[in-house]
Formats: structure tokens, C-alpha cells, sequence
């Protein structure tokens, strides 16, 4: 494993001159984590937030990672090396190199975590200004932080080094073997109670400006904790637990659906009601923050990725019925030869005939990516209510699923199945329609076979093979049957670096093990 000395983030001066209280611009200034930096609450407050950066800096992995091997976008342009990663990844053809398999950006967010863990109690015996409630609303933020690293890996990796202390310095010991994946799900889950049991963790942040929540949408509150948590329970089959949490967050009065043509709200301007958590971008004078999602979509551009024909049937299924979600994904032009634009990150409104809302690539290229909003609680609940088994519960996911349904426009009464799997197919269908581009459709279909020893693998080998050409469905179903291949491998830089790593069985089968 690549040695996981990190060091703060070098920035720009003029973040000083922001805002005090817009959190999210505050970064460390040439620093290093070592325990020499730590004097101030301002110390402290500048590596938390750089945490945030580091996982800004990680989105393109999070987006292929959940989005490559599933179903909800296709590859257009694969001359550039990230859709190629992609792709490669898409067509079960991953090697060592591939770019997909370097977990060290995502490392560098738990390093960043990590070092607030540490170091923040020395602070308080140095800075009077900086109480043991401030340390710990820190601890919160540095929990959830680690936590979501943590998740995004071993969904994609399976095992991986569990790390939970800074590596600041060449003397320190860094090959580390890795931890099963229910190791490191039980140790963040617990991280996680133990924050929400203590109370640190804050329902809201102030705000500079009342219209744009960024501070509260782009940082861990107690609801986005909520949200994490709930995601770790359902992929562990701890449905009791993950119900709870749903409800604790629909029950909160902080957030709720955004229904209507409103329901494009969430993606511009973004940090809506809805809104649990989402990575932050904000193009301004000062800040510039910008990404690369109107490159990615929009092929007048670069065009790497469009809206799958899995996400466009059903999409068209609904779209007769009232749902805003059709002209709210797509651009609405039949695709052709190029596909067709996922429109949630190019446009200013939903897409209509006739009209073209894109927007500015100068300065309305700072889209959020998002990560929790209220709609999936819903639909992580009903999926929760479905595998329970009894008919009460049943009934109180076909309750769920229609107040998703409903606040897209879709007011035709629909019959839930009472056959599990139909009804986990009909849950997943909507997280179709709702979260396309937004990362987790392969982590959906990875959950769904997961259960019950790999009890519906042929389900999500059906899922997969259909975005593929029919001469290559023999070669990936025998892939997909080994459970090893639904991970990636670990880099061979990494199994270079780090002598205690062992490669995925799937991989080493294939002649990437250690040379």
C-alpha cells in the first residue's frame, strides 16, 4: 500500500479573507499533520475541512465506481484515460493499472480524519477559546468523513487496510494488511452510534447565505450521519437498524421531497430542501471551484458518458403517467449515434421541446455532486420493510415507494408485489429513475445479489448483461458467477509498496497476484 503520509493541502492565501463562518472555504495554508501544527482551533477547523476537499477531489472515483459496472449510464468517448478506466472496468477487463484501482485519494480523506482524532484534544489545553463541545462537533464531522471513505472502499474493494491513525511522518510503520469488510462495517457503524449517542453531532450549520445551505448541506450534520448509517445497515442486512434511521431522518423536520418541476431544484441550483449531503462546488470570485461534469456529459464537449437504454425504458414507462424525472435526466432527443445527454448536470431547468437551458461551462460549471438526499431514505426504507418478509411490512414499503412516486407526478395507483424479488425490482426501478449519474446504481445491484448467500446473483447478472451487445454474454456471466469480480483489484502499486496486502483471488487467478 502506497505509504499514506499525507500532508495538508497547500491553498491559496486569499481563503483567509472568506467568510469566518462559510466553513467550507477555509483551508490549511502550507501545514503539515504533525503534532507541531496543532495550537488552535483554527488549526483544527482547517484540517477538517480540508478532509471535505480531499473527498471533493475523490468524486470521479465515487461517480465510476458506483456508476461503471452498473446500469444506468453507457461509455461514449473512451479515447481519455478516465472513461477508459471505466469502460475497462465495464467490460469485466480491469488490470492492475487501471486508474479505477488507486484507493489512495480516498485514503488521504481518512488521513485527514484521523489527524483530528488525534491531535484536536492537545488543542484544547492550548487554545482556551476551544471547548471540549467545539472538539467534539469536530470528532462528528471526522467520524462520518472516515466513515464514507471507509464505505466507498470495501463496497468496492471487498477488504482493505483499516487505518486509524495519521501517517505524519518516514519513520513510521505503514504496511498493513487488510481487514475483512465486516471488520471495518462494524467499526464505522459503531463510530457512528457512538457520535450520535454522545450528541455532537450538529442538526444545522450557520450559514452565509439563507438561499444556499452550504455549510449545512456540505457538511455532517446529525441527518447526513443518519443517512451513512442507514446505507451501512441496509448493505449489512441489519434492516431493523436501518429502518430506525430512515424514520429518525423523515421524521426530522429538516428536510423533505421536493415534488413537481421543482424536483430539478436539487440539481440546479442544488443544496436544496431535499438535501442531506452533497460535495460542494461554488464558482465565485474568490473561490472558483469548478468541476469537470459538463466535459463529462455533454459531447458538444467530450461527451465521455450518456443516459443508458436500461435508464431510458424506464424512465419511458413512467413518463406517460406525470414523472418530472424523464425531462429532468434527459435531454429528450432521441439518441442516435451519440446517446442521449444526461441533462440533471448540463441544464438550468428540466428539458423541454424546443428549449435548450444548458448551462454556462464559464461559470455555471460548479454542479454538487450529491451523496444523501430524502428521496433515497424513502426508498432505503422500503427496501429495509421488504426484507422483513410480513405483509405489514410489505405494505409500509408500498407506502414509501408511493410518496417517492407521488412527488415525481406520478398519481396512478400502481399494486406492490408480494413476491420479494419483484418487489425489490420494482424499488430498484425507481432508484433508477431517480439517482441516474449519481453513483450507486452498481452499488444497488451488488446489495440486491449480495443477500442471503448471493441468493439473487442471477438478477444482477441479468441487470449487467443487458447493457451489453449479445456476443459478449456467455464470457461475463462466467465472470460475473465469481463473487470476486465484483470487486476491483488492489493496484500493483500498492501490493508493491505494502508486502501485507494480498490480492483479490479473482485477480491472483488471473496471474495479478504479488511477482
Amino acid at each position: 500500500m502506497k505509504k499514506l503520509k499525507i500532508y495538508l493541502l497547500s491553498m491559496l492565501a486569499l481563503a483567509a479573507f472568506l467568510a469566518c463562518d462559510d466553513y467550507l472555504t477555509l483551508y490549511p495554508d502550507n501545514a503539515q499533520t504533525t503534532d507541531q501544527y496543532w495550537n488552535t482551533k483554527g488549526d483544527v477547523e482547517k484540517v477538517i475541512a480540508s478532509g471535505y476537499v480531499k473527498l471533493r477531489d475523490n468524486v470521479h472515483y465515487m461517480f465510476l465506481w458506483g456508476e461503471a459496472r452498473g446500469t444506468g449510464i453507457d461509455f461514449m468517448n473512451i479515447a481519455d484515460k478516465e472513461p477508459k478506466a471505466g469502460f475497462e472496468v465495464r467490460q469485466l477487463l480491469t488490470k492492475q493499472d487501471n486508474l479505477l484501482c488507486d484507493w489512495s485519494k480516498m485514503y488521504e480523506v481518512i488521513n485527514m480524519a484521523n489527524s483530528v482524532l488525534k491531535y484536536a484534544p492537545s488543542v484544547t489545553e492550548k487554545d482556551p477559546s476551544f471547548t471540549v463541545q467545539e472538539m467534539n462537533g469536530y470528532f462528528a464531522e471526522a467520524y462520518f468523513l472516515r466513515s464514507l471513505a471507509y464505505f466507498y472502499l470495501v463496497r468496492t474493494f471487498k477488504d482493505v487496510p483499516l487505518v486509524l491513525q495519521p501517517y505524519v511522518n518516514d519513520d513510521e510503520k505503514f504496511d498493513l494488511a487488510q481487514s475483512s469488510e465486516e471488520t471495518i462495517l462494524a467499526k464505522i457503524a459503531e463510530d457512528l452510534e457512538n457520535v450520535l449517542a454522545s450528541g455532537a453531532a450538529k442538526e444545522f450549520y450557520p450559514e452565509t447565505d439563507v438561499d444556499n445551505p452550504r455549510n449545512s448541506k456540505g457538511r455532517a450534520t446529525k441527518w447526513s450521519i443518519y443517512a451513512l448509517l442507514a446505507d451501512i445497515y441496509l448493505w449489512q442486512g441489519n434492516y431493523d437498524k436501518c429502518i430506525n434511521a430512515c424514520t429518525q431522518i423523515i421524521g426530522s423536520g429538516r428536510v423533505g421531497l421536493i415534488g413537481g418541476d421543482l424536483w430539478f431544484t436539487n440539481y440546479f441550483p442544488g443544496n436544496s430542501n431535499e438535501s442531506i449531503f452533497e460535495i460542494q462546488y461554488d464558482y465565485n470570485a474568490l473561490e472558483r471551484q469548478t468541476n469537470s461534469f459538463i466535459d463529462w456529459f455533454d459531447y458538444a464537449k467530450k461527451g465521455y458518458y450518456v443516459v443508458s437504454n436500461n435508464t431510458i425504458m424506464f424512465l419511458s414507462e413512467t413518463a406517460s403517467l406525470g414523472d418530472v424525472r424523464f425531462s429532468g435526466t434527459v435531454d429528450g432527443v432521441s439518441g442516435g449515434t451519440y446517446g442521449i445527454k444526461l441533462w440533471k448536470y448540463l441544464g438550468t431547468l428540466p428539458y423541454t421541446s424546443g428549449a435548450n437551458p444548458v448551462r454556462n461551462a464559464t461559470n455555471q460549471n460548479d454542479q454538487n455532486f450529491i451523496i444523501y438526499r430524502l428521496a433515497e431514505i424513502y426508498l432505503m426504507r422500503a427496501e429495509a420493510y421488504v426484507m422483513k418478509g410480513d405483509a405489514a411490512s410489505y405494505a409500509l414499503a408500498a407506502a414509501d415507494v408511493t410518496r417517492v412516486r407521488e412527488r415525481a407526478g406520478i398519481v396512478q395507483l400502481f399494486t406492490f408485489p408480494s413476491n420479494e424479488l419483484e418487489a425489490l425490482h420494482l424499488i430498484l426501478s425507481e432508484r433508477v429513475r431517480e439517482f441516474c449519474g449519481e453513483g450507486k446504481s452498481w452499488f444497488d445491484l451488488l446489495r440486491i445479489a449480495r443477500r442471503n448467500n448471493y441468493s439473487y446473483k442471477e438478477y444482477m447478472i441479468w441487470q449487467v448483461l443487458s447493457t451489453l451487445s449479445p456476443g459478449q454474454y456467455s464470457v461475463t456471466r462466467a465472470k460475473l458467477l465469481d463473487s470476486g469480480s465484483h470487486y476491483l483489484p488492489v493496484s500493483k502499486k500498492e501490493m508493491d509498496a505494502n508486502r501485507l496486502l494480498e490480492q483479490n483471488s479473482y485477480y491472483t487467478n488471473l496471474g495479478y497476484g504479488r511477482k
